[in-house]
């Protein structure tokens, strides 16, 4: 039995419908309502585990319009589910200022863990690493987007997200700006059939990526200094 007025912060599966974990249904289940990013997607995964309940949409169009409406319905004593279109919440998706709001009204804020495309990537990528960096989206814009790549620390490894349609011009964009001998990792279609991983240098994974369908997919950058360290 849940407890009322309670925001869940529910990771949901990245693409192999048995990885979503049990507490997570169980919480889908009890919660009043849902707050997805877009209906179709939320409503998607809610059929997949018959699970009847409301929804209410929060994504970047809307989130300084929808955050208040949906902290005054938990102010009111209902208890509500945020998830993603996939995988773990909050990772570049919207929901931020909502789980902030609620703290600083005392709500409780619980979450329920479970797949990430961030930690799956770095677990079947072979990286041995002390330390690594989540970058998010690059700017859309072209001259901040070469800003951000050529301000990029350099002792870490970094992860970067993407539309999965813009794989080939996000590899000219790094090859352009850091050189096309920059070590680095693809995640291709991770958890499903498709699952694949893309090592080698930008220039590499680039040919070897040719043609490839389009798909969700994580980008590891390797640090620096990786090229000397393998000599």
């Amino acid at each position: 039995m849940l407890s009322r007025g309670e925001l869940y912060v529910v990771a949901t599966h990245i693409g192999n419908l048995g990885d979503i974990t049990l507490r997570a249904l169980e919480v889908l289940k009890s919660v009043d309502f849902v707050i997805c990013e877009e209906y179709k997607m939320g409503s998607k995964l809610l059929n997949q585990y018959q699970i009847r309940k409301p929804l209410e949409q929060l994504n970047e169009h809307n989130e300084d319009t929808r955050t208040l409406h949906l902290l005054q319905r938990i102010q009111g004593g209902e208890s509500a589910a945020l998830i993603s279109d996939a995988g773990t919440p909050l990772f570049a998706d919207p929901g931020q200022q909502l789980v902030w709001q609620c703290h600083q009204q005392g709500l409780t804020v619980v979450p329920v863990p479970g797949a990430s495309s961030i930690m799956a990537a770095l677990m079947g990528s072979g990286i041995i690493t002390d330390g690594f960096l989540f970058y998010g989206f690059l700017p859309a814009n072209k001259d901040e987007r070469r800003s951000a790549l050529r301000r990029l620390p350099d002792g870490f490894d970094i992860i970067f997200l993407e539309a999965p349609y813009r794989l080939p011009q996000f590899l000219r964009d790094m090859k352009k700006n850091l050189g096309k001998n920059r070590h680095a990792v693809v995640a291709y279609k991770l958890t499903q059939p498709e699952e694949k991983f893309f090592w080698g240098t930008l220039e590499e994974i680039d040919i070897m990526t040719e043609g490839l369908a389009k798909g969700e997919f994580v980008f590891i950058l390797k640090k620096s200094d990786f090229q000397k360290k393998r000599r």
